[in-house]
């Protein structure tokens, strides 16, 4: 995380806090707080870890819940058996001093310089704990109000100024003893240049919460909204579950631990009145102002992140003008919620099914296509809908693409004071823009689902691009594209094999040499022409009737067509995106640079097959038994990166099998190290016990028809379905019917055939993304890099050879650890084992590098599409 902007500021907030205060310590840890400084103090780490452990750690101090099928007896003694023996050694609740800031820190601000591209503003106040006063907790009241996005609200007012473009505030839960409340605002240029004046107008928010005062009506509300959210909440995993539970444990009464952060059931309005007169004032806030933009005046560097700031206090003037503050009509307390929903009825009237219906099509026509599914499993009064408006005009170049997302931007943002109430009220969308398409969302409370849909396509329809808004948006749209090669490593490696393999696609940098010429003007013209002919493909799912889904596509066209929009789609004009052929025995190589980060990433990629019933369920198979394994060789045993994940990549009805690692550790290491854990695979299954195998498999299928817990992960897997074209509803059924007959020699096919380094089959593509020299120039040179993980590696295993234990079955398989990364806390287990080379190494074919990425696809044939299950008998087993 040294690149990451989140930990950065946290970080420098905590160094540049009350030095005598322990908020002010090191967050995270690395190398010198753990090892060269207190070994320079001749401080031994281990023994003051086990000197804390045996002084803080009490059972009166933990907290644990166990989730189970057994009987609650058989739980409990499974607890009392594992866990009676941690002493209790009657612990008080630790507490820090109330004010980690200090005197000298506040009216501070801090000019900071980011990694990425961005302009942001928080606003920092010191607050008291209130977690015991979670039933009224005044700190939610104020943030539902400085954080509100609807008419009269802040956010409102600063977008209408053209200031800012986000505002989130609310608390901030670090220690007991103390708490903070913040507001953060994401900027535009204009509004970076005028931070003062948006510091004062919220202040003037402020002032105008002061002299309205606390309104029991919102309190009111807001207690209606937790209860109904509680009520109908879904459920979640289980390990999810037990791991919230258990947190929960020590925050609220155990007779509340359920319902503990959805209880407000008390109104102090005195302690709001409190907070806002004694806490949110001007003479106790911490300001830091975040941009690329002050590179030439931060001067003073952060310790542990080396983080570019400058300190200096705030103006008296700014002071005193925030604490006089005029009120204006703008800013106003939000009206009563008419998205609130209050009808909760059933439209089912089936039994209780086993498992979620299946959607099935009950209109299909030259405009539209759609699937329904009534919810007869989870009974909730919750609704999906979903919307795939096709059209290929917006992918025919790089502009139009930018235009497909800029109107997609700009709807959201006329939007935004309309829909947040109903975004309050448990009612949601989601806007996307696609290569070929558009993509629309709407869910939650199904009372009013229609109301915001009819409200969102008003918009969809009807949108005038606001000139001030429009080139907001865009500079917005610009940075985020500039961000991209400074997002992680594994995102880009990610990023780039979905890029490489797809027949056409539009690459960062040609989007954004062509952002600067759109106009206004360009954007009202596309809009027209991308809406005039579009086929939607939709699902409905969940507390609706048959006719409620017909109503709901019948409004759909009636609001495009009352434009003159809506026209069907030219047979020509109909795309879906195809994945390119790899040829086979091919081994490409292709590098991306990053601007952030000082570590590395690289994805392999191994292409197998088409996507079918029976190839699915093979490549899921043998992708389950490797994970487990794949993360613990390469994570924990080698320790080559954090970022470590395996498994199937499907895309454009094409899949493969994927490794991908992020690690400090240079790329041809790293690829020798996936490469010969890669080979070991075979013999791993190969020599696996019959009865291990079958349990494998087992897990597999169980885990393959497993229900989600939550309709909302049930509902889009259907969805997946009908974007993708296949429409295989009962794909998990169908597949693990399959997955019953496929034995050990079938995996070794598999492995044989497209896997294994020495098949003449095998299709490999790999992303490296490196550090650029913009990244590099953090370190005095390369080498130091280089130095620091040579430095850090200083562990290996002596005899060079892994144990690994599947099941009751011992399996030795060379493959030999590698120097860890992470240090010992002394030297003398590492000492003699720096250099230690590993025994076993691969000849590895010589990789074809990629240049011209056009020129390289060219050459490149395609798959054919995966065909649609609809209607289909299932195919005839796959056959190598």
């Amino acid at each position: 995380n040294l690149s990451d902007d989140g930990w950065r500021v946290y970080q420098l907030e905590k160094s540049t806090s009350d030095p005598q205060h322990p908020y002010s310590g090191f967050a995270i840890g690395n190398r010198e707080s753990l090892r060269t400084t207190p070994k320079q103090r001749g401080i031994d780490i281990r023994q003051v870890l086990l000197d804390f452990h045996k002084a803080q750690y009490s059972s009166n101090r933990m907290s644990l819940t166990v989730l189970g099928n057994q009987s609650l007896d058989e739980l409990q003694s499974l607890v009392m058996k594992s866990f009676n023996d941690v002493p209790n050694k009657k612990l008080k609740q630790v507490k820090y001093p109330a004010d980690p800031y200090g005197e000298s820190k506040r009216k501070t601000i801090c000019y900071v310089v980011p990694i990425k591209e961005y302009h942001h503003l928080r606003i920092h106040w010191v607050i008291p704990d209130h977690k015991d006063l979670y039933y009224c907790n005044p700190e939610s009241h104020l943030s539902h109000l400085i954080g509100h996005e609807g008419d009269g609200s802040l956010l409102s007012y600063l977008k209408k100024l053209g200031f800012a473009t986000e505002v989130v505030s609310g608390e901030k839960n670090v220690a007991p003893g103390f708490n903070f409340f913040y507001v953060h605002l994401e900027l535009t240029i204009e509004g970076l240049y005028r931070w003062e004046d948006i510091i004062y107008i919220v202040y003037q928010y402020m002032a105008m919460l002061r002299k309205e005062g606390p309104k029991e009506w919102i309190f009111d509300e807001r207690k209606n909204l937790k209860a109904m959210r509680f009520q109908f909440r879904e459920k979640e995993p289980a390990d999810d579950f037990v791991s919230n539970l258990a947190d929960r444990m020590r925050d609220y009464p155990l007779t509340e631990c359920l319902s503990g952060p959805y209880e407000i059931r008390e109104f102090r309005p005195k302690l709001i009145i409190e907070e806002l007169n004694e806490y949110l004032i001007p003479s106790k806030m911490r300001v830091f102002l975040e941009s690329k933009e002050f590179t030439w005046i931060a001067t003073e560097k952060e310790k542990w992140y080396g983080t570019q700031y400058k300190q200096e206090y705030l103006s008296e003037e700014l002071i005193e003008r925030c604490e006089t503050c005029e009120l204006i009509r703008e800013l106003h307390l939000p009206k009563l919620n008419e998205f609130i929903p209050t009808d909760f009825q059933s439209f089912s009237k089936e039994k209780h099914s086993a498992r979620p219906q299946l959607p099935i099509k009950i209109k299909e026509n030259e405009f539209c296509r759609l699937f329904y599914g009534e919810d007869t499993f989870y009974r909730l009064p919750k609704a999906y809908l979903y919307f795939e408006l096709r059209n290929p005009l917006g992918n025919t170049d790089p502009l139009h693409s930018n235009m497909n997302a800029l109107y997609v931007e700009l709807v959201e943002d006329s939007l935004t004071e309309i829909v947040y109430p109903a975004q309050l009220g448990g009612l949601n969308y989601e806007l996307y823009d696609f290569d070929y398409s558009i993509e629309l969302t709407v869910y939650g409370f199904n009372h009013k689902i229609k109301q915001l849909l009819e409200t969102i396509i008003d918009h969809m329809v009807n949108i005038k691009v606001n000139p001030q808004r429009f080139e907001i948006i865009k500079e917005k749209l610009k940075r985020s594209l500039k961000n991209f090669r400074r997002s992680d490593p594994y995102r880009m490696a990610r990023y780039g094999v979905t890029y490489l393999t797809a027949e056409h696609q539009w690459d960062k940098n040609e989007l954004l040499s062509c952002i600067d010429s759109i106009t206004a003007h360009d954007l009202d013209s596309f809009i027209t022409r991308m809406l005039t002919r579009f086929f939607t493909d939709s699902l409905m799912y969940g507390n609706l009737t048959k006719d409620h889904a017909l109503e709901y596509m019948s409004l759909i066209g009636q609001k495009f067509q009352e434009k003159r929009f809506y026209q069907p789609l030219f047979p020509s004009m109909w795309f879906n995106p195809r994945e390119l052929t790899l040829p086979e025995g091919c081994n490409y190589a292709y590098t991306m640079l990053n601007d952030a980060h000082k570590i590395h990433a690289i994805e392999i990629y191994l292409q197998c097959f088409q996507q079918t019933l029976e190839n699915n369920a093979l490549l899921g198979l043998f992708c389950h038994f490797v994970h487990e394994r794949c993360f613990d060789q390469l994570r924990t045993k080698e320790q080559l990166g954090y970022d470590v994940s395996s498994g199937a990549r499907r895309s454009r009805g094409v899949q493969g099998f994927r490794v991908a690692v992020q690690s400090t550790r240079k790329l041809d290491h790293v690829n020798q190290r996936i490469e010969l854990f890669i080979d070991s695979i075979r013999d791993y299954i190969l020599n696996m016990s019959d009865d291990v195998f079958k349990k494998q498999r087992e897990g597999y299928m169980i885990k393959k028809v497993e229900i989600p817990k939550g309709m909302h992960s049930q509902v889009y897997k259907f969805w997946n379905e009908t974007t993708s074209h296949q429409f295989c509803f009962n794909r998990p059924q169908l597949e693990v019917e399959i997955i019953k007959s496929l034995e050990r020699t079938d995996l070794l096919r598999f492995y044989d055939h497209h896997i294994s380094l020495n098949s003449i089959h095998r299709r490999k593509l790999s992303v490296h993304v490196n550090p650029s020299a913009i990244a590099l120039q953090g370190s005095n040179d390369k080498k130091s890099i280089i130095n620091e993980a040579n430095e850090l590696a200083t562990i290996t295993n002596e005899e060079n050879t892994e144990t690994i234990i599947e099941g009751a079955v011992e399996h030795k398989v060379k493959l030999t650890k590698q120097p860890l990364i992470i240090n010992t806390i002394t030297d003398k287990d590492s000492k003699g084992k720096e250099n230690i080379i590993s025994e076993k190494q691969i000849n590895l074919p010589k990789e074809e590098w990629i240049g011209n990425v056009h020129v390289w696809k060219s050459k490149m044939p395609c798959y054919p599409l995966a065909q649609s299950y609809e209607n289909i008998d299932v195919p005839v087993l796959y056959k190598l």
